[in-house]
């Protein structure tokens, strides 16, 4: 059989790497736009912040490498056209254009950041944070010691590590959210009230509530950035407003966002073409539908789980979460599941119980407040997410809780597993236990 994978970052090389060593003598063609492959952007703002320096360390693997294990990796190539009656695809490299056979294509194209119109202005030190050279570009700008003032459009998660990683350089820090608090796809008001608070108290100007209408060129040099509240100076601005799907070459069905619409294996409605990534939906398993959920895990696994069912293995992946989390200052914050946004906006029955406790023991250093959200039925009481966040413990404990949503546990479970306990990691009634117990 041949394949041919239309994008070499996480979802393309993580299944081709895997079907090529299930499928040896299969041929699997590999393109890429640009010159390099598997590149890890979550690593893109602690880079750009000065905690690491070697673009490197966020390649898993090189041209060479994928190629030395068999690959037809074809760098610095673009498909052009899809011809599904004759089923090839078209692709174009130093300005020349060639026709590649396959049996079955797996799309890989990932997201782009969404660069809404400001207006014109001079690009230099505006920027995105997805890629590479994105990386390199902003890093160079936020080390100008002149680029004090760092504008950051958009508080989710990249915009919030951006600010993060700019308060470690000692940077002037302005955030523009135009919901009414930071995550709020992700986390309740209440659960980011003490973050917002940090922030704040970090220096940060924090305008939640607040929309960019235009940016533009300032007379002294940097930018203008004119709000519906008011404007604001800055020399550097970073957008992190979401992702579009590059999905407009293919004429297949799509979900709402321009997501690739795939069946619980990554099948298109076309049955030889399959898609993975952040250029298609995956399946939630607490909500029971397809979702758009642009995040490197489920990339990684949905591929790799389509690279053993099309080696004819029997594998099958019931789904993901949404699984996330993130550093802010000293804050850890978590969700899995269906949060409260996800909830209320998705109109399934629902009930929400939220505790706050402490993440250990008093008498050993490093206790610290952490409060935990469960969204649950309220019949059968199977919990259905949960949002945490903390100043230690949070992340660890998500990961757990994730577990009890995909075994479908109860409210009434969670509040007896049997969870482990010394004083310097939590109390003998774990916080998760006390959140089980409180829900009614």
């Amino acid at each position: 059989m041949k394949i041919v994978v239309i994008g070499g970052n996480a979802a393309g090389m993580s299944f081709a790497a895997k079907y090529k060593r299930n499928q040896p003598s299969d041929e699997v063609v590999v393109i890429e736009k640009r010159d390099y492959i598997s590149f890890g952007g979550c690593g893109l703002p602690y880079f750009a912040g000065g905690m690491f320096d070697d673009t490197e360390r966020m390649i898993s693997r090189s041209p060479e490498q994928a190629i030395k294990s068999g690959l037809d990796l074809r760098i610095s190539t673009e498909v052009v056209s899809i011809d599904r009656d004759n089923k090839q695809v078209e692709v174009l490299a130093n300005g020349q254009k060639e026709r590649i056979d396959y049996d079955k294509v797996i799309i890989c194209t990932g997201a782009r950041p969404i660069v809404p119109s400001f207006g014109e202005y001079n690009p230099e030190n505006v920027f995105t944070l997805t890629s590479q050279e994105d990386g390199l570009a902003v890093k160079a700008a936020f080390a100008e010691e002149k680029n004090q003032n760092i504008c950051v459009i958009g508080a989710g998660f990249i915009g919030l590590e951006v600010f993060d990683a700019a308060d470690h350089l000692n940077k002037k820090v302005i955030i523009i959210e135009r919901a009414s608090r930071v995550m709020s796809r992700q986390f309740g008001a209440d659960m980011v009230s003490a973050v917002e608070q940090s922030i704040t108290e970090a220096g940060a100007d924090l305008r939640v509530d607040c929309s960019v209408e235009a940016i533009r060129d300032a007379d002294a040099g940097g930018y203008e950035v004119i709000t519906d509240k008011g404007s604001v100076f800055a020399d550097v601005v970073v957008m992190s407003l979401g992702f579009k799907p590059n999905t407009e070459m293919f004429d297949l069905d799509k979900h709402s966002t321009g997501a690739l619409l795939v069946n619980e294996f990554g099948q298109t409605a076309d049955e030889n073409i399959y898609a993975v990534g952040d250029c298609a939906v995956a399946h939630h398993i607490a909500l029971n539908q397809s979702v758009y959920l642009p995040l490197a895990t489920t990339a990684n696994k949905q591929a790799r789980m389509m690279a053993d069912n099309l080696s004819g293995k029997d594998v099958y992946l019931e789904g993901f979460l949404g699984s996330s989390c993130l550093k802010v200052l000293d804050y850890e914050m978590a969700c899995t599941g269906v949060t409260q946004a996800l909830a209320e906006e998705s109109g399934i029955e629902h009930k929400i119980s939220v505790i706050s406790d402490k993440n250990q023991t008093d008498y050993c250093p490093g206790q610290e407040d952490i409060k935990v959200k469960l969204i649950y039925n309220p019949t059968t009481k199977v919990i259905l997410g949960g949002e945490i966040v903390g100043k230690k413990g949070a992340v660890s404990r998500i990961n757990a809780l994730a577990v009890a949503i995909t075994a479908k546990m109860t409210t009434s479970q969670l509040g007896y597993l049997d969870f482990c306990y010394a004083p310097p990691f939590a109390r003998t009634w774990d916080a998760l236990n006390v959140a089980g117990n409180v829900a009614k």
